[in-house]
């Protein structure tokens, strides 16, 4: 899924209204992309057009009991994965870098 800002705003100075950003997997109906900063952060997904809508085919899909849904790729879906990813524990880290470069490249 690629989707683009619908505007800049002082609120999010990490993203770019002219830049393209790739969804590696949603939480509770937002986003998370790859910033400008590098960063793997959650954005409300209201902010946000989609260019293209389609999804990779490892995504695992789940509703929450409110039906927000979360989906991501099996290795980035075990609970805490990104909370270990920010304390920098090591695995999730590489696991992270390993699943966003294979993605892109075939997004590519």
């Amino acid at each position: 899924m690629i989707v683009k800002l619908k505007s800049t705003s002082h609120s999010h100075p990490d993203l770019s209204g002219d830049q393209k950003y790739f969804v590696l997997g949603i939480e509770a109906d937002d986003y998370r992309i790859l910033n400008d900063l590098g960063k793997p952060y959650l954005y409300d997904s209201t902010l946000f057009d989609v260019l293209d809508s389609t999804e990779p085919v490892d995504w695992i899909t789940e509703f929450g009991e409110d039906g927000e849904r979360y989906s991501y790729p099996v290795p980035l879906n075990a609970p805490g994965f990104f909370e270990d990813f920010f304390d920098q524990k090591p695995t999730q880290v590489s696991v992270f870098w390993q699943v966003v470069n294979s993605t892109l490249s075939h997004a590519a």
